[in-house]
């Protein structure tokens, strides 16, 4: 028996009630950080005391058919539900945040219609509102690191930059960069695995010299930057603002 097969019999199991959710609605769906063999199902209010061979959770909020998807035809709910439910399959703190910032950089949200759905839950008082809301105070990036960026630049009272800025020449890209302040100011993260072939270390160097050439600054901090020495991180961010002002 595989992991699929095991998802597809209990859903079975719930006569067509439930839908593949939680962790198992996150791996399904290819959200980062998800790689357990965790079989979890939502299922509505009025079908909540069936039971199958996973764990089931059932909600009082309508699933309409746009919060639900197929992949290898197996129902799932869409990473938007799904991100509003984790709560419900006890995600942690770090879960929401993988599955928040890797479904905005696979284009399966928007950052802003999740936010205004998490705030409407804050808002109506329900209780795992609040968490979620949490969760979003420093989305907006792609990856685990600009994450960690924001909260590094938040909590040094520095303003929000303004992320994944796309410069054009024309109807050419010229660059599409992490974060960009105010002032001509670009800042470039480069996590693990990334920016170490002579390719992209090509790609990179022609970024830089193309915003240069546009009167653009670049500073670039690596992971260990970011997760080791922040306070350098922030001195660095400081003096280049201070510059700018």
């Amino acid at each position: 028996a595989t992991w699929r097969q095991s998802l597809v019999g209990a859903a079975f199991d719930l006569r067509g009630t439930g839908l593949v959710a939680g962790r198992a609605g996150a791996r399904l769906l290819g959200l980062d950080g998800f790689t357990t063999d965790d079989v979890e199902l939502i299922v509505p209010r009025a079908s909540r005391n069936r039971r199958a061979n996973g764990v089931v959770r059932s909600t009082a909020r309508p699933i309409s058919p746009a919060d639900v998807c197929r992949v290898d035809g197996i129902p799932v709910l869409r990473a938007e539900r799904l991100i509003l439910d984790a709560p419900l399959f006890a995600f942690s703190a770090s879960e929401v945040e993988n599955a928040i910032d890797s479904a905005i950089r696979l284009r399966l949200v928007s950052e802003q219609r999740l936010r205004t759905k998490v705030v409407g839950l804050h808002h109506r008082g329900i209780n795992y509102g609040r968490a979620l809301l949490d969760a979003l105070v420093d989305t907006g990036g792609e990856s685990r690191l600009e994450r960690m960026f924001l909260r590094l630049v938040r909590k040094a009272g520095l303003p929000r930059p303004l992320l994944q800025r796309i410069f054009r020449d024309g109807t050419r890209t010229v660059a599409r960069v992490d974060a960009c302040f105010s002032g001509g100011l670009v800042v470039e993260l480069a996590g693990h695995g990334t920016h170490s072939s002579r390719r992209q270390l090509q790609v990179d160097a022609q970024r830089h010299t193309e915003l240069t050439l546009r009167g653009i600054r670049v500073l670039t901090f690596r992971y260990e930057d970011v997760r080791d020495r922040p306070e350098w991180v922030v001195a660095r961010l400081c003096d280049a603002l201070r510059f700018v002002a």
